[in-house]
C-alpha cells in the first residue's frame, strides 16, 4: 500500500500556477498521481483511491469509523459538508485511523491539513516563497526538489537531551512535523496550528463509575475493534510476540477474530531477554504459529541507521536484527504487514508511583479504598505501605503534579548544553486546573509513546502497525481512573481482567519483564573500536555536542560493559551514523 504523498499549498490568495506544476511534473517519476488539484492546492499520491471531501479536499491514508471494523472507502455528501465546515474537527470527532486531510475552504481563502491523533502517517511540511510544501517523507520533498536537507544540531542536542519527547521541530533545519490531533491552518500571508486533540478532554469520562470489570469489559471491546480494523487492511499479520501481556492481548485479539496471523519471537542467550516459553504459551492457547529466532550480533551494521529516511535519529541500531527478522518471517508465512504490542505499558498505564493513590486519596478520601491502593502499590514498588501512603499525601496537597520531562545531559559537550534551546514544553504536558497527579503521569506515558506510533519509515519493506496505540483505545484507556489499574499488586490490572479468559494465567499474572539489555551490551562490545572510530572526528565530534574525552573514557576502559554510559554511547553511535546519512 503505496501512501507516499506530495502537496502543495498557496500561500494568500494567489493561484498556484506553475509552480504546483513544475513540482507535480517531478512527483510523478515517484509513482505518484495528482489526486486533488484546484486553485491553491494539488495533491499528488501512490495511493490509488484516497478519500475526496466533494471539490474542497482530500483524505490521505486510512479513515476508520468508530463502529465498524472496514476501512472507510467513501463518505456520503452531507457527512462530507459536515467534515469541511468543522474545519477537520469532526474527523478527530467520530473517526480513527493513520490519514491526513487537506481541507479547501474557498469562502474563508484557507486550507486546512489535520492530522489523526496518534497515526502513523507522517506530515512533514517546509515554505518556499509563497507557498508549503507537505509530504509524507523527507525523500520526496527533496527528489522533488522542494528540500534541501541539513542537520539542525541545535534539535538534535535536544532531542539527545529530551529522548522521549517530540515536537514539531524536526532535527532537519528548516522541516517541521504535523503533530499528531493538530490542524495547520494556511491562510492569508499566515500559518498558524492549533491542537483539536488532546488525552486530557477524557479524563473523568469514565462511565463505569470506577468499576474495574465494567472498564474491562469496555476496555475489551475496543481493544478487540481497534486490533480487527488495522488488520482488515492486510492479508496476513507478522505478530512480533515477546510473551509480555501487551503483544499477547494483540495475539489474542487477532485469534478471537479468526484473522490469519503468525508470531516472531526473538531472543537472546542471557535469560533476561529469553523469552520463549511465555510466547510458546500464548501461541498453544491460540492455536497461533510461532517462530523463535536468536538476535545474530554479527548482522548489526553499526554505521548503518534505521532512521536514515527519518527527519529525526529516532531508531536504535540493536532493532535492525528485529526487522531483519521480521522480514524474513513475513516472507516465509506470506504476511505483509508488522504488528507489536509497543506503546502498552503508556496505554494499560504501566506505573510505578504513588500517583494514584493521591488521586483516590483526593477524590474518595483517607477512607479503606485508598489504604487498598496504597498496599497494591506498595507490593508493585516494591516500597513499604508508610512509604507510598506518605507519597501519595504529598503528591495530593502539598504541591501541584509537576510533569518534570526526565532530561539526560551525560557526555554532552557543557557549551553545547548550555546554548541548547529546550523549546515549549510538550502541550499535553501542560497540567489544567483539575489535574490529578496520577493521571497526569499516565498521560506523560502517552506522551512518551508517540515515539512508537509516530517514528515509522515510509520506505521500510513492511509497514509496521502499533495497533495498542489506536485513538479510540487510548480514549477508552485514559478515562479509566487511575487507581483502577492497580490490583493485587499487579499494575495493567484492568487490561489483565479483561484479557483473563483468552490468555494463559501464567502469562496474566506475569510480573516480570524481558529486556534485550545483553543484546545491547553484546553489541557494544563487538563494536567498540568501530565506535570509536566513528566518533573520533565524526559529526558529533566537529559540532562539539558531545565531550569526547568523557566519551573516550568509557570507550577505553577495558572492563566490561557496566552501568549507563555504554547505552548512551551506543545512542550517539546511532545519531553519528543517521546525520552521516544527511550528508
Amino acid at each position: 500500500m503505496n501512501r507516499r504523498y506530495l502537496g502543495i499549498i498557496r500561500i494568500g490568495p494567489e493561484p498556484i500556477a506553475g509552480l504546483g506544476k513544475h513540482l507535480m511534473a517531478r512527483s510523478r517519476a515517484l509513482g505518484l498521481n495528482v489526486m486533488y488539484d484546484d486553485d491553491r492546492v494539488i495533491v499528488a499520491t501512490g495511493q490509488t483511491s484516497p478519500i475526496h471531501i466533494d471539490r474542497h479536499g482530500i483524505i490521505l491514508g486510512s479513515l476508520f469509523e468508530r463502529t465498524e471494523t472496514g476501512a472507510v472507502k467513501r463518505i456520503e455528501a452531507m457527512e462530507q459538508q459536515r467534515i469541511r465546515s468543522s474545519c477537520g474537527d469532526r474527523l478527530i470527532k467520530r473517526y480513527w485511523g493513520p490519514y491526513v486531510a487537506v481541507l479547501h475552504d474557498p469562502d474563508e481563502c484557507s486550507v486546512d491539513i489535520v492530522r489523526a491523533p496518534l497515526g502513523e502517517l507522517p506530515c512533514y511540511f517546509t515554505t518556499i516563497p509563497g507557498a508549503i510544501i507537505i509530504s509524507s517523507d523527507v525523500e520526496t520533498l527533496v527528489a522533488c526538489g522542494a528540500f534541501l536537507p541539513t542537520v539542525d544540531w541545535g534539535e538534535v542536542t535536544r532531542q539527545l537531551i529530551l529522548p522521549d519527547l517530540r515536537n514539531s521541530d524536526t532535527s532537519l533545519s528548516g522541516l517541521r512535523e504535523v503533530a499528531g490531533g493538530e490542524r495547520l491552518r494556511v491562510g492569508r500571508n499566515r500559518i498558524v496550528s492549533d491542537t483539536l486533540w488532546s488525552p486530557w478532554e477524557f479524563v473523568g469520562r469514565d462511565a463505569s463509575g470506577g468499576d474495574a470489570s465494567e472498564a474491562a469489559i469496555r476496555l475489551r471491546a475496543v481493544a478487540r475493534h481497534c486490533v480487527t480494523a488495522r488488520a482488515s487492511e492486510y492479508d496476513k499479520v507478522v505478530l512480533m510476540l515477546s510473551g509480555g501481556l501487551d503483544s499477547s492481548i494483540v495475539a489474542a485479539c487477532l485469534a478471537e477474530q479468526g484473522f490469519p496471523f503468525h508470531c516472531l519471537n526473538l531472543t537472546t542467550a542471557d535469560v533476561i531477554g529469553d523469552e520463549r516459553g511465555y510466547a510458546r504459551l500464548v501461541c498453544d492457547t491460540l492455536g497461533a504459529g510461532l517462530t523463535e529466532a536468536f538476535r545474530d550480533v554479527s548482522r548489526i551494521d553499526i554505521g548503518k541507521s534505521g532512521a536514515r529516511h527519518l527527519p529525526r535519529p529516532s531508531v536504535r541500531s540493536f532493532l535492525q536484527e528485529s526487522h531483519r527478522w521480521a522480514e524474513i518471517t513475513a516472507l516465509a508465512t506470506g504476511g505483509n504487514v508488522i504488528f507489536n504490542g509497543g506503546g502498552g505499558d503508556n496505554v494499560f498505564c504501566a506505573l510505578q508511583s504513588a500517583g494514584p493513590a493521591a488521586d483516590r486519596l483526593r477524590t474518595t478520601g483517607f477512607d479503606r479504598k485508598f489504604l487498598s491502593t496504597a498496599q497494591d502499590i506498595s507490593k508493585l514498588a516494591p516500597a513499604s505501605l508508610w512509604a507510598v501512603t506518605s507519597d501519595a499525601i504529598r503528591r495530593a496537597w502539598l504541591g501541584k503534579p509537576a510533569l518534570r520531562a526526565t532530561r539526560d545531559y551525560s557526555l554532552l559537550a557543557p557549551p553545547m548544553v548550555a546554548s541548547a534551546e529546550m523549546g515549549e514544553l510538550h502541550p499535553w504536558l501542560k497540567l489544567p486546573q483539575f489535574a490529578l497527579p496520577g493521571k497526569a503521569a499516565h498521560i506523560r506515558l502517552l506522551a512518551y509513546a508517540q515515539n512508537f506510533v509516530e517514528g515509522t519509515d515510509p520506505h521500510a519493506a513492511l509497514p509496521s502497525v502499533s495497533p495498542l496505540l489506536s485513538q479510540p483505545l487510548v480514549e477508552t484507556c485514559i478515562a479509566i481512573p487511575s487507581w483502577c489499574w492497580f490490583e493485587e499488586g499487579h499494575n495493567r490490572a484492568v487490561a489483565r481482567r479483561a484479557f483473563a479468559a483468552d490468555l494463559p494465567y501464567a502469562v496474566i499474572e506475569r510480573r516480570s519483564k524481558g529486556t534485550p539489555d545483553s543484546f545491547v551490551a553484546q553489541i557494544f562490545e563487538t563494536y567498540r573500536a568501530s565506535i570509536r572510530e566513528m566518533l573520533v572526528g565524526g559529526e558529533l565530534d566537529r559540532q562539539q555536542v558531545i565531550d569526547l574525552p568523557a566519551v573516550l573514557s568509557v570507550l577505553d576502559d577495558p572492563r566490561p560493559a557496566h552501568g549507563a554510559a555504554f547505552r548512551r554511547i551506543l545512542q550517539f553511535a546511532d545519531v553519528e551514523a543517521w546525520a552521516r546519512s544527511w550528508r
